[in-house]
Parts: structure tokens; sequence; C-alpha cells
């Protein structure tokens, strides 16, 4: 029987993705950001993620999420519902969100929301996902 493990992207290069997308968002007045996301979102990653080669795949078939999945994950989830939830929390919820991230399975408050895991891709694979 052929098992497929994949490698979980750990929750402090996940807080460097973010991190990075912050930046690239401020630095191009997110105009650069939304650019380079149009196309990072057809290879299942974002600007951030991709930098710290990370993958974005669906938690129950390990593939790559499409780029409406990805519109809707970084839109949506993490965008509208997210952004309206911690308005209401007094950002409490964007902390709860990202501890999450130290659970053993990794999965962030918006990976929930759509059923997705943040994957580390090797250096001599990148553009694949190992099983």
């Amino acid at each position: 029987m052929n098992t497929k493990t994949i490698e979980l992207a750990t929750p402090q290069s996940r807080i460097y993705a973010f991190l990075a997308d912050i930046a690239i968002g401020t630095l191009t007045l997110g105009i650069g950001w939304l650019i380079w996301s149009v196309y990072a979102w057809g290879k299942a990653t974002t600007p951030g993620h991709q930098l710290l080669h990370h993958q974005i795949v669906n938690v129950d078939t390990k593939q790559p999420l499409s780029w409406e999945q990805m519109a809707a994950r970084e839109f949506l989830f993490k965008g509208a519902i997210g952004g309206i939830l911690s308005s209401l929390t007094y950002g409490i919820f964007s902390f709860a969100d990202a501890g999450l991230m130290f659970r053993e399975d990794r999965r962030a408050i918006h990976d929930w929301m759509c059923s997705s895991i943040v994957i580390q891709e090797s250096e001599n694979s990148i553009g694949k996902i190992r099983f």
C-alpha cells in the first residue's frame, strides 16, 4: 500500500509568509500584491507563501486549490469574514486565527472554513506536491 505523506508548513514560516504579503502590499500600495496574487492563485499560493515555497491544498484530497478557491480563501474567508469578526472582537479573532496554527494539524480558522492546509514544498520540487 502506498501511503501519502506531506510536510505541513511550520507556524513560523506561515507567519513570515503573512508578513511578506503585508510588506508586498504596503510597498506596492496593494496593486503589486493584487497583480502577483492573480498569478500566484493559479499555483495555489499567495505572494508571501510563494516566496517561502508553500502551497495551499485541500485537506481531504491533497490537491492544490483552484484559482477560484484561492480567491475565496483570500478575499471571502480571510478578508471579509476574518475582517468583520476581527472588528467585532477588537482583534481577538485575528490572534485566535493565528494561534490555531500552533496545533498539531496547523490549520487556522480560515483553513477550516475553506478546507485547506498549507504544505511546505521541498527545494527540489518547487511547483509539485510531495506525497
